[in-house]
């Protein structure tokens, strides 16, 4: 019963998971300032992508307000594998968005981490909030992250397509010799 009390544990604290929502806010913010232009979002032009766009961003922005009030489950051996798993998500996140916005734009992005993954910044998304829940071992963060991803799987999809429209050849080929993930 401790247990099930524990994960929907939910209070106001200075030490909750909002520390860890606060450093990806920042990281993402730093690269809005250092690169202008970036725009991650130029491949979700599509109609079918909508309402998923729409769900992506109220999981987004809802995991960001709840972890005001989600606890850290500090002390313990998980709470920092967890730190150590969103350490690594953070950094394969600002290596991917980094490549991403120094790359050319009328060409696929397929050198650096790219040459590993087609999705490195999905990837890294889905390796960060692995860390947050683990940290937290909260349910509720459980549960809108996977609705954020479920989301993002139809973005995923919507974006392949139009890679494959704009880039032909080039992105078929891509996308035949480098996995969606790992």
């Amino acid at each position: 019963m401790n247990f099930i009390k524990s994960i929907f544990d939910l209070s106001l604290a200075i030490n909750n998971l909002w520390l860890f929502s606060a450093v990806f806010l920042l990281l993402n913010m730093g690269f809005l300032i250092l690169f202008p232009k970036y725009n991650i979002g130029k491949f979700v032009e599509a109609p079918k992508v909508k309402y998923c766009t729409m769900l992506n961003q109220i999981t987004y922005y809802l995991l960001f307000f709840v972890s005001v009030f989600v606890p850290l489950k500090t002390g313990s051996t998980i709470f920092y594998i967890g730190l150590f798993v969103f350490i690594s998500g953070l950094l394969l996140y600002a290596g991917s968005l980094f490549y991403f916005a120094v790359s050319e734009y009328h060409l696929p992005v397929t050198g650096g981490i790219y040459k590993f993954s087609r999705h490195p910044v999905y990837l890294s998304f889905l390796i960060i909030t692995i860390g947050m829940i683990t940290v937290s071992m909260s349910l509720i963060v459980f549960i809108i992250a996977f609705l954020h991803f479920y989301s993002l799987a139809f973005i995923i999809k919507e974006e392949e397509q139009f890679c494959e429209k704009k880039y032909g050849n080039l992105y078929t080929d891509y996308k035949k010799k480098t996995r969606k993930y790992l």
